[in-house]
């Protein structure tokens, strides 16, 4: 893990090389003064800072897989949220639930502190941790300063490398052998076409001859060609065999509906991107980071019932949260804009 440089007051309080940040394998380092995000696939790029004061909210869950996830949702400059969403990824017979909530009650308890004393602030995040094309790479052996981290400098992790003169080397050697291979096939094309010419050998004209005298004996080849027609009359009798298979295939398509046709409350979640969700009733939330169509069973009668979704990335897709009970859709809500919410508080009692 790159170790950036502290503040004179400035002290690490935990660090983790082994996480998942909205799918970029990362590191992780928490001081007493800011949260630090390395991007472990691209060691070039500089840590990102996010300061407490830029934390609204911190929750935990599973994902699919059921490793422990810690979402934080991060005020950005242009006053909208963004989520992310820290997966602690669990080797077989390996927990990790007490590091993520050892992480959450920390990062919580400094965000609250922070806030306190000056309210919630807003944070630049740059790619990858959002969506975009990664910073410019930079050289030099000297430090700078992040956007938003103000006081808090870091240097280059790993000297810059000049890479270009290696994609033009590599681009002449491809360009040489594509010369050298149009030159062996015109050599060829030359020797098979053009040799004939330069023998001059004068027993080739009665060959030509020949065939001419062979044109009668082939006669019988339109006898060949009424055969094919009279086998390819069966062909439209195969085609009628061909379609009851499509529409066979049809019909289970059709009838794809679990969850609206079970008893009881479930709630239904549409969205082909990622996203977090918390569902369930009062004192009984569960939280999941998933992508897809998802169906999840409430145990609840009258009583309410609380679902709220947000997308974890910026497309404007849309994507719909409903509430089904005993096969009915009670309630629903959806949105199409990036990083959006959708959310959901049902009264059971009203049905």
């Amino acid at each position: 893990m790159g170790s950036p440089y502290l503040n004179g007051n400035e002290a690490i309080i935990l660090s983790t090389h082994n996480v998942v940040i909205n799918t970029t394998p990362a590191e992780a380092i928490l001081t007493s003064q800011r949260l630090i995000l390395v991007d472990a696939r691209n060691s070039r790029l500089r840590p990102q800072d996010i300061p407490f004061a830029s934390v609204e909210t911190v929750t935990i869950g599973e994902n699919t897989e059921m490793d422990p996830v810690l979402s934080l949702s991060i005020v950005l400059p242009d006053e909208t949220r963004h989520t992310l969403g820290i997966v602690f990824p669990q080797a077989p017979r390996q927990k990790r639930t007490s590091e993520r909530d050892e992480w959450a009650a920390k990062i919580r308890e400094m965000s609250l502190g922070e806030q306190k004393e000056g309210g919630v602030k807003p944070a630049e995040l740059l790619p990858p941790w959002v969506a975009g094309e990664l910073p410019e790479e930079e050289g030099g052996a000297g430090t700078g300063a992040l956007p938003g981290a103000e006081g808090h400098v870091n240097p280059p992790l790993v000297p810059r490398k000049p890479r270009a003169k290696a994609s033009s080397g590599n681009r002449r050697v491809f360009l040489a052998a594509g010369i050298a291979l149009i030159l062996v096939i015109a050599c060829i094309a030359a020797v098979i076409f053009l040799g004939p010419a330069f023998t001059g050998s004068p027993a080739k004209t009665p060959v030509t001859a020949v065939p001419t005298d062979t044109v009668p004996p082939a006669t019988p080849s339109p006898v060949v060609t009424e055969q094919p027609t009279a086998v390819a009359t069966p062909e439209p009798m195969e085609t009628p065999e061909t379609t009851p298979v499509v529409t066979a295939t049809t019909i289970p398509e059709a009838t794809q509906a679990p969850a609206p046709q079970l008893s009881g409350v479930w709630v239904r979640i549409q969205y082909d991107g990622q996203y977090s969700a918390s569902y369930g009733t009062s004192g009984r939330i569960r939280e999941v980071t998933t992508s897809g169509e998802q169906y999840y069973q409430i145990p609840a009668k009258d009583q309410i019932v609380d679902a709220t979704v947000q997308k974890l990335d910026a497309s404007g897709d849309l994507l719909t949260v409903s509430i089904y009970y005993n096969g009915a859709r009670f309630a629903s809500s959806s949105s199409t804009k990036p990083y959006g919410t959708a959310e959901i508080h049902a009264d059971l009692r009203a049905a």
